[in-house]
């Protein structure tokens, strides 16, 4: 046996179903046929009138070019089943340097496209995005809350060239990351 609530909640549904422009003749017919919940038809029929309403003043354009926010590095990774350490490996690339990457640290545009290219083939997608990516990353790092009024400012963004030239890296491993035959 159903409630009075479940049977509303029913008769409601069916009117979202069936009535696609809300006219008085529509109205009428179903006040009349379910005259129990005949406010609450009346209510939903104007919320759809002011929804009908709020569609044909937002402009079409505005709605399909809304943007869609560039996923980070991590999250391109974690999305194919690897960490940012996991990545860093794979490439052969020192970890500080992919992290950095992640963190908006590394000069965009100085990230070559061997980075996207390397980093495509470890993760199964396509160089030319994960150059995009990458170049849009900016994950904030996390960092301890302090009594500061304000957070630490950024500092220089280091280039591609400078972080490879001071990392760790065998030098056979700088000469294929500071290679440009791909640029």
């Amino acid at each position: 046996m159903t409630t009075s609530s479940e049977e509303l909640d029913e008769v409601i549904f069916q009117f979202h179903q069936a009535v696609d422009v809300v006219t008085p003749k529509v109205l009428k017919e179903w006040t009349n046929r379910y005259p129990q919940y005949a406010n609450e038809i009346r209510s939903h029929a104007v919320e759809i009138a002011d929804m009908e309403l709020l569609a044909s003043l937002r402009p079409q354009a505005a709605v399909e070019a809304a943007p869609r926010p560039m996923p980070t590095l991590r999250a391109v990774a974690q999305g194919a089943g690897l960490s940012l350490r996991d990545l860093a490996d794979a490439m052969n690339v020192p970890r500080s340097i992919v992290s950095d990457i992640n963190a908006g640290r590394i000069e965009p545009a100085s990230i070559p496209r061997r980075f996207a290219r390397v980093g495509a083939e470890k993760l199964g997608l396509v160089a030319r995005w994960i150059l995009d990516v990458a170049r849009a990353s900016s994950e904030p790092p996390a960092v301890a809350a302090f009594k500061a009024k304000i957070g630490p400012s950024e500092g220089r963004k280091r280039s591609w060239q400078e972080a490879i030239e001071a990392s760790e890296m065998t030098d056979e491993a700088r000469a294929f990351w500071l290679n440009d035959d791909e640029e």
